[in-house]
């Protein structure tokens, strides 16, 4: 009778634990979007406890690169999705590949402090850049609401606590998030309006960028 007791008790904890999986997954899954906020493309976080803003992307921040600020949002924040679901989106820090500076997912090195992490490349950089400045600068509003400033190491490489941040910094509010679903609508109308004029207007001719530059 223990022994059948005992067994018993496995399976419903096992069956427990099956049903119990997916729905602690979905909690603990953090979701990165490019958002539209008070003018400026913004990288947010949605987690469990709610949404964090992390990185406005100003328009000085790549002047050089030929990037806008919008595509840059979309660009690394898909990036820092995919890294967040592999599980290795834990620090951010600076790099070279192929002898460009890049902002990197790091990883910590037993007594060599941080490098990037294989296939962890966010961000590549011009070459007279300096990459600390700018993952100094990319994550200053992050620093300045989370009290999670960027790092210097012994080695001089900069290191921002990812993970440590999504996890104690202050997550926006009502109000933030009410103004965000203003602007979200703004922009669908004006969407709305482009797309009805496109419409009346006969469609345009392709051609390749290098003839149409």
């Amino acid at each position: 009778m223990k022994k059948s007791s005992f067994f018993s008790s496995i399976v419903t904890s096992v069956a427990l634990v099956s049903c119990l999986s997916p729905n602690t997954l979905a909690q603990s899954k953090n979701t990165y979007s490019c958002i539209n906020y008070k003018g400026k493309p913004t990288t947010v976080v949605d987690t469990s406890r709610g949404k964090i803003q992390l990185i406005v992307w100003e328009s000085d921040y790549f002047q050089n690169s030929g990037w806008t600020p919008n595509k840059r949002c979309q660009e690394v924040t898909q990036r820092f999705q995919e890294f967040s679901d592999k599980g290795i989106l834990k620090y951010v820090t600076t790099g070279q590949i192929n002898s460009y500076p890049v902002i990197c997912v790091g990883t910590q090195v037993p007594g060599g402090g941080y490098q990037c992490q294989k296939d962890g490349l966010l961000i590549t950089l011009q070459k007279n850049d300096n990459p600390n400045k700018v993952l100094e600068n990319l994550f200053t509003n992050a620093a300045k609401v989370g009290g999670t400033p960027v790092t210097r190491e012994p080695t001089g490489k900069y290191i921002f606590p990812m993970s440590n941040f999504i996890k104690n910094a202050p997550i926006m509010t009502e109000t933030d998030i009410a103004d965000i679903k203003v602007e979200e609508t703004e922009v669908t109308t004006e969407v709305t309006s482009e797309s009805k004029a496109i419409k009346s207007e006969p469609p345009l001719i392709e051609c390749s960028p290098l003839l149409c530059d």
